[in-house]
């Protein structure tokens, strides 16, 4: 199996003050080179293409980016350029439906919504379809209507509880926390391991501090729980970890370490 990270859209850099706020800017010290950019952090909306290095049997695609609309990012570029057309994908898994990952579920002819991948299943854990999709919420959040909520209606709609398998040797796994139902998604061929993390992590510090949640998070002791679930996994296994908002050339690597601190080696 083949994992390609696919960058839709690079973001302006942001204050970490503002996305760690309970983090002492001082505390960013050891990570100015590893983890920020000019003291800023620095993100991409990334989606990630797995298929058999062959060619053949389904394609996989985890999450759809952030597609802003009047700007629309590259996704579908970066399938062409990799030989993949919208109707050749089998599964779209979304790792959570926070808006920069779900930009390019849905499509629209005027009005009319359609799925971009049309002959893909999409694949949304439930917890995080009932919590998203509820009155109390959905209402004041624009991508859950535009981008998730089309999908039941279209008929391509597939909720996830807990570990499903999605084609073989792709697999979601619940990792709860910065979403009520964030999973992420792991990958098994020839005795070796990656996982796809969706936001377990958002740059490199949060792998040795794990302590640290960004703002983004729904419930940070669970979030830091999941954290240290997966790394210690992928640690422990050897894993590939694929980091889609860790910035090219640096968002796919090995962890190492145990607990609550690890260290992160791109590869």
């Amino acid at each position: 199996m083949q994992v390609t990270a696919l960058v839709d859209l690079v973001p302006p850099p942001r204050d970490v003050s503002a996305i760690w706020p309970d983090v002492a800017v001082e505390a960013w010290g050891p990570y100015q080179d590893s983890a920020l950019v000019d003291g800023l952090w620095q993100t991409q909306y990334c989606s990630f293409l797995i298929r058999a290095t062959n060619g053949e049997g389904p394609i996989v695609l985890v999450d759809t980016a952030m597609n802003p609309g009047d700007a629309p990012g590259k996704l579908l570029a970066e399938l062409a350029a990799n030989g993949v057309e919208p109707g050749d994908v089998t599964v779209v898994v979304t790792t959570h439906p926070h808006g920069d990952h779900v930009g390019w579920n849905v499509s629209y002819d005027g009005d009319t919504p359609r799925a971009t991948f049309p002959n893909a299943k999409y694949v949304i854990s439930r917890a995080d379809w009932d919590h998203w999709t509820s009155d109390e919420v959905a209402p004041n959040v624009p991508a859950i209507g535009k981008s998730v909520q089309p999908l039941e209606g279209l008929g391509v709609l597939q909720l996830a509880d807990g570990e499903e398998e999605v084609v073989p040797g792709v697999k979601t796994l619940p990792a709860n926390g910065h979403t009520p139902g964030h999973q992420v998604v792991v990958v098994e061929s020839k005795g070796e391991t990656g996982v796809v993390i969706g936001d377990l992590f958002h740059n490199v510090a949060q792998v040795t501090e794990t302590e640290w949640c960004p703002m983004f998070d729904w419930n940070q002791d669970m979030a830091r729980a999941s954290r240290r679930d997966i790394l210690g996994r992928a640690a422990g296994g050897n894993w590939t970890v694929f980091a889609g908002h860790l910035q090219i050339g640096s968002n796919i690597g090995k962890v190492s370490g145990s607990g609550d601190r690890f260290t992160w080696q791109s590869i």
